[in-house]
């Protein structure tokens, strides 16, 4: 669900993210994973890191302003390029 205060392009791109991880979701969750799989937890992953790695890319690297386009600070954005290996 879009935030409220959301332009109209910006709603509906939300609307087709939402739409297509539902299918994801679907196809995923009924494809053979086992019960010890933690799907959704890996599926979060998945998600950051796709976010993550475009917000990079989008801003030549530059960790403050890549941490404002996803809304985080950015000791938290530095902490999860660490973890990912894409920081010393």
């Amino acid at each position: 669900m879009a935030p409220k205060d959301c332009s109209t392009d910006t709603t509906r791109l939300y609307r087709h993210l939402e739409s297509k991880f539902e299918n994801v979701a679907e196809r995923l969750l009924l494809s053979q994973v086992d019960e010890k799989d933690d799907v959704l937890s890996i599926t979060q992953h998945i998600i950051e890191r796709i976010f993550v790695t475009t917000a990079m890319n989008l801003v030549n690297n530059n960790i403050t302003k890549a941490s404002k386009l996803l809304g985080m600070s950015r000791n938290t954005l530095s902490k999860k390029l660490r973890e990912s290996g894409r920081l010393p």
